[in-house]
């Protein structure tokens, strides 16, 4: 009987020191760790500066957003999974998701290309396909999210390419 009443003294003073050993370590992460930087395999870290460190990590970050977006919208073409009528396929949902993820990373242009002409522009065409995309999701049907992604795409396409040539204005 002993032993049991021992045992449920030590079970909660057990579950605090470990507890306790849990948020020492949680707090020691956030203090001793650096923001990331964006890079082509982690183009959205959860950092206070989000620019690309250069233009290569850049056009490498566009370049995966451009050929992930580009296999969605062939999923979605090829056929969205049939929901209940008036329920957006999950198909759709993604589209729309990887559609903003997409500018979220044309974000991140360095300093130096983020004052050109060419992403104004192409930022800017992007803007509008993403607000039309966030203004329409709970009803958007498959044509017309694939029609925005496909904007978005164009976009994308558009600021690689300036990226490419190297068009600083």
């Amino acid at each position: 009987m002993r032993a049991k009443i021992r045992l449920f003294a030590v079970v909660p003073a057990l579950c605090f020191v470990l507890l306790a050993s849990a948020l020492a370590q949680t707090n020691t992460n956030r203090q001793g760790t650096a923001p990331q930087t964006p890079s082509v395999a982690n183009p959205n870290p959860d950092t206070a500066t989000p620019r690309a460190p250069d233009m290569q990590t850049y056009r490498g970050m566009l370049q995966k957003a451009v050929q992930d977006l580009r296999g969605e919208i062939s999923r979605v073409e090829g056929g969205a999974a049939s929901t209940q009528q008036g329920a957006m396929s999950p198909d759709v949902i993604h589209l729309m998701q990887t559609a903003r993820n997409s500018w979220q990373i044309a974000q991140r242009a360095p300093a130096n290309f983020a004052t050109s002409r060419a992403y104004d522009d192409a930022m800017q065409e992007m803007r509008h396909r993403v607000a039309d995309i966030s203004h329409e999701r709970p009803s958007m049907p498959a044509p017309e999210a694939l029609n925005a992604a496909r904007g978005v795409l164009q976009s994308l396409e558009k600021l690689n390419q300036a990226v490419s040539t190297g068009q600083p204005s």
